[in-house]
């Protein structure tokens, strides 16, 4: 299952425990989906893990009009609704722990910086100054 986000992938298998009933002209489905994504935290870039369980979880599916799927030897394909649901369970910001400081601090303004390639240290070497002091004449 690709989901679009490059924080979270899914690797391994989807394990569930579903039963279907037709009920008159639809399938309802009930049961368990559980997996577990493979993730990188976005505060800290560590990789992490999300255990995505989805009980109880339940669908209907039409069998008649526009929208019923395609049956074939009285099977119906429940992927769209499962990559449905579990995108949607998904979080939007995958963390390693709630307390998450991230990644360490940049060294503040009143440490001593490394001197850049012309000599000048601290907010001389700053993108603006440089702009600043170019001549467009």
């Amino acid at each position: 299952m690709e989901t679009l986000d490059p924080c979270i992938e899914a690797r391994r298998p989807l394990v569930y425990d579903v039963t279907a009933q037709k009920m008159g002209p639809e399938v309802f489905v009930e049961g368990l989906l559980e997996t577990v994504f493979d993730c990188r935290c976005v505060r800290c870039l560590e990789p992490c893990e999300y255990r995505m369980e989805l009980s109880p979880w339940s669908c209907l599916i039409p069998l008649e009009g526009e929208d019923a799927p395609e049956l074939v030897h009285e099977s119906v394909d429940l992927t769209p609704q499962i990559r449905e649901d579990s995108l949607l369970a998904l979080p939007q910001h995958p963390l390693c722990r709630p307390d998450c400081q991230g990644l360490p601090a940049r060294p503040s303004e009143s440490e001593p910086r490394e001197a850049s390639s012309s000599g000048e240290t601290g907010r001389d070497a700053s993108a603006w100054s440089i702009l600043d002091r170019l001549k467009l004449d």
